[in-house]
């Protein structure tokens, strides 16, 4: 679950990176206004498409749901073909500066079908417990407990957050502390002026705890976000440019 958990943060956490189309996420019963936000993002390395990514969100009331799918595509997929499913439910807090999630379960599949690795994490009191792995697998030496990661989010939460509408006057306002069930890092985006005439933010990926001694060698990847603009004054994001470990890497909204 290592190379999962490390394509997953990379690829959507938009950091050290590493058919189909999304079911609809079940909106919350009794509750009848409903905001939606999908992104297909195709993802190159140096050139190259190298995966796609796309995600589909469902917010009703205080609910929130979302579905997630990163496979690797182009040259990445001749090397190594892969893809990881990912599921989430929640809350949501909109106030006039800020929207807050918190997480109440995560899912994600590698490699669905016979030999799928799944792991599962349920939030209780905004407190991650510790991950259902399947197949089971020994616990990580270096991984942070997580009992003391109240308040987090998890990945594909972080990329909702991130790369789905949200608010103009809420525009390079990121700051998200995540947890993937063995390491956290934390996610920041800032104002800043691209020169291009598009609404743009820096950003900066830093690897916080559970590392080990290599990874935290590098600690930070930073990243430019642009936006484009919806109607009603709502923005998403449109393409990330970022360093990572593999060189020039960005994704790019279809």
């Amino acid at each position: 679950m290592t190379s999962l958990r490390r394509t997953l943060a990379a690829t959507l956490c938009l950091a050290a990176l590493a058919p189909a189309a999304l079911a609809q996420s079940a909106p919350k019963p009794g509750v009848s206004q409903q905001t939606r936000s999908t992104g297909t993002f195709d993802f190159y390395v140096r050139g190259f498409r190298a995966g796609i990514l796309v995600f589909a969100g469902v917010e009703s009331g205080s609910y929130y749901a979302v579905n997630g799918r990163f496979s690797t595509a182009g040259l990445m997929a001749m090397m190594k073909k892969s893809s990881y499913a990912s599921t989430v439910k929640g809350t949501v807090t909109h106030s006039a500066t800020a929207t807050t999630f918190a997480p109440s379960f995560y899912q994600v599949i590698a490699d669905p079908g016979p030999n799928q690795r799944v792991q599962s994490v349920t939030y209780t009191g905004n407190v991650p417990q510790p991950s259902v792995n399947s197949p089971p697998r020994a616990p990580d030496p270096e991984g942070v407990a997580p009992s003391t990661q109240a308040g987090t989010i998890d990945v594909l939460t972080a990329l909702y957050a991130t790369l789905g509408r949200i608010p103009a006057d809420q525009a390079c306002k990121v700051a998200l502390n995540i947890f993937d069930g063995t390491r956290r890092a934390r996610l920041t985006l800032w104002p800043t002026d691209g020169g291009t005439g598009a609404l743009q933010c820096g950003g900066e990926y830093r690897r916080v705890a559970g590392y080990s001694a290599e990874d935290m060698a590098r600690p930070a990847f930073p990243f430019t976000l642009t936006y484009e603009a919806l109607p009603n004054g709502m923005l998403q994001a449109n393409t990330v440019v970022m360093d990572s470990i593999y060189g020039n890497a960005s994704l790019k909204r279809r």
